[in-house]
């Protein structure tokens, strides 16, 4: 359907010929006065020499071009036109003779003060160029520019019109596409508010295409519906269709039914919705008050497209037009060029806000400053600190400036502390954190490129609370340190007063019972002084707390035994410490009792050692072992042992070579 344009070198050619011909013709008219009247010749038929011979000879001129060509009479009914004119409009020569071309071509979305612009200049004689939207035959629309020259006789008499007619359908398509995106791209740098950003796009929709309402509906999170945002619309016949849409909330949808619309649809299948036939009814025979209002508006095709964010659908466009206007298959994609810009400007519209919020009330000072130096906003916690002002210079608030600003141009990796003085404000010396950073996002009432922004954080409270924490740190561990030394003391002070009271007793088995007694103690009271003289008073060294341990017992069983101790670094928690304290404790008492070898030689190896997991220690002596001697089965040590082995979740092996060595391994996390 669509023609080339002619170049403008070709129009001009064809425009003299056709004149040329045209007074060629005006000059036979005499001459040519008994033939019938020219809306009847067949000019096939025609002889050499006569009127028709001439008009064959301006149709030879006509078909040079692909434009469509017509020729009217003075009353303006066609007399002739070209085979680009049939190829254009779908009509036949028979079918437009006689006719006006108004008639036959202009129809119900012709513009009408573009009418009125080509009946005043016909009135007037006068030669017009007009850009206007035509139907074809098939009542497709599509659009044309009428370049009419009217045509005179020797007297200046009006003998009729030629028209040059070019399809530039495809020019204003693409020009209208390239109008539209330019404008709310433009639109949208100046925006400040969501709805002024939707009221540019619907009238740019609506001004620039073919397009004769459009709407925008929200979708507002976590509500189950879109709301009515705006529209716009070219004329007033789309007032109606824009104040039903108002008055409706579309549900997310899969299809197209009442309640759910082409807005629905789009959001619910999260691509572009077109419905054709706009006015048809659904599936289940129902007609939405919009489509009634839509066919008043003589609105007959919608498409909805979806604004797309970085999780769900956003918004809605929504746009309507009289079926089949020119680039209506095209529009679809238009829109979605259209919908990515608006999509853009929503996501940094809320950037900009969650920015203007974090700005105006964070607890520390924020300035944002120019290349200049110079403060292009303050938030209220820097007026309050410093007295800040717009255009005031940053070194009047804070010293060394200019190094701040430095230490941003070479890039210095995280804040820095910094004394600073805050001159002519409400504080006088504090102590500060200040972070500087670039910030390249615009934000609204601020800079539009960009800037720096300088975050002061007022330490002095800060300084105070860790003052204060420490200082209560400080009481606690003086505290927890005399608990744990009068727990020693108390444990010692029993462990003393068994001792005592053994001494006394006659029998020997009685006072090894309580000097064992006495022990176990002395091993307990060891825990609490292991913590007591320690900076961590949760964990305990149990290597340190071994070797006292052995070397104690050692002193008071064994004092002429050898002994040898290797620690790896384990530090345990106290609920750990007194458990294992007693186990080796126990041990160490079976090794020195009755670990000698038949030489009488004493000797004790105690180990502790990290693995995987948890820890083991173990002692071993050269003594004949359990079977041949003491300890012996169901003593108090031994039932000691097995219930702390199944305290600790433990695992305990005994080997007997050349001795015994008891292992205990605990499955225990450590962190030290």
């Amino acid at each position: 359907m669509l023609t080339t344009v002619a170049p403008a070198e070709e129009m001009d050619e064809l425009r003299a010929a056709l004149a040329r011909a045209t007074r060629r013709v005006a000059e036979l008219e005499q001459q040519a006065s008994a033939l019938p009247d020219a809306a009847s010749v067949q000019l096939e038929h025609q002889e050499p020499g006569s009127v028709g011979r001439q008009l064959e000879m301006l149709a030879a001129v006509a078909r040079r071009t692909g434009n469509a060509v017509i020729a009217t009479d003075p009353l303006g009914r066609i007399e002739w036109v070209n085979d680009g004119f049939t190829r254009l409009t779908g009509f036949t020569r028979d079918e437009v003779i006689g006719q006006r071309p108004g008639h036959i071509l202009q129809g119900p979305d012709t513009a009408a003060a573009t009418v009125a612009v080509m009946a005043k200049a016909i009135a007037e004689r006068r030669p017009f160029i007009v850009e206007v939207l035509n139907y074809t035959k098939a009542l497709a629309q599509y659009w044309v520019r009428v370049d009419a020259q009217p045509t005179l006789d020797r007297d200046g008499k009006l003998t009729g019109y030629i028209a040059l007619e070019t399809d530039v359908s495809e020019q204003r398509i693409a020009s209208g596409r390239e109008e539209v995106t330019r404008r709310v791209g433009e639109a949208l740098l100046d925006c400040g508010s969501i709805e002024d950003a939707a009221s540019h796009i619907v009238h740019a929709l609506t001004s620039t295409l073919d397009v004769r309402a459009a709407q925008i509906w929200l979708v507002d999170p976590g509500q189950p519906h879109l709301r009515y945002l705006t529209g716009a619309c070219a004329d007033d016949d789309g007032k109606d269709w824009l104040a039903s849409g108002s008055r409706h909330t579309f549900e997310r949808g899969y299809d197209w039914v009442v309640g759910v619309g082409a807005p629905g649809t789009a959001w619910g299948t999260r691509r572009p919705c077109v419905k054709s036939d706009f006015w048809a009814a659904d599936a289940n025979g129902q007609v939405s008050r919009r489509a009634e209002a839509g066919q008043r508006a003589r609105i007959r095709t919608v498409c909805a497209v979806p604004v797309l964010g970085s999780d769900d659908v956003m918004a809605v466009i929504e746009i309507g037009g009289s079926h089949n206007f020119p680039g209506h298959e095209q529009l679809p994609s238009l829109v979605e060029r259209i919908a990515q810009q608006f999509a853009s400007f929503l996501l940094q519209h809320s950037s900009r806000q969650a920015f203007e919020a974090l700005f105006r009330h964070s607890p520390d000072a924020l300035l944002l400053v120019d290349d200049a130096g110079r403060i292009a906003r303050a938030n209220a916690r820097a007026i309050d600190l410093f007295g800040a002002d717009d255009g005031r210079r940053l070194g009047e608030l804070l010293d060394d400036a200019d190094g701040l600003l430095d230490s941003l141009a070479t890039a210095s990796a995280g804040p820095a502390i910094y004394k600073r003085q805050g001159l002519g404000g409400t504080v006088g010396s504090f102590s500060a954190e200040v972070t500087v950073s670039k910030m390249t996002m615009g934000v609204p009432g601020a800079l539009a490129g960009p800037s720096t922004i300088i975050a002061v954080r007022d330490l002095t409270e800060r300084h105070r609370a860790e003052e204060a924490l420490q200082r209560s740190l400080d009481e606690k561990l003086t505290l927890m340190q005399e608990v744990h030394h009068r727990v020693k003391n108390n444990l010692q002070i029993i462990s003393s007063l068994v001792a005592m009271q053994a001494s006394e007793l006659q029998s020997a088995e009685v006072r090894a019972a309580l000097q064992d007694t006495s022990n176990r103690i002395q091993s307990m009271a060891l825990v609490h002084q292991e913590i007591y003289g320690s900076d961590d008073l949760s964990r305990v060294r149990l290597g340190d707390y071994a070797r006292r341990l052995c070397m104690s017992l050692a002193a008071s069983l064994a004092p002429d035994a050898t002994l040898d101790f290797d620690a790896e670094v384990v530090e345990v928690p106290i609920a750990l410490a007194v458990p294992c304290g007693l186990v080796l404790n126990e041990l160490l008492t079976n090794a020195f009792k009755y670990g000698r070898d038949s030489t009488g030689r004493c000797a004790v190896k105690t180990r502790i050692e990290r693995m995987q997991g948890g820890f083991a220690f173990s002692v071993s002596d050269e003594g004949p072992g359990y079977l041949e001697d003491l300890p012996r089965k169901g003593s108090i040590g031994q039932t000691l042992i097995k219930a702390l082995v199944r305290q600790l979740r433990a695992k305990r092996t005994v080997t007997f070579s050349g001795g015994t060595l008891v292992r205990i391994e605990v499955p225990a996390e450590l962190t030290g």
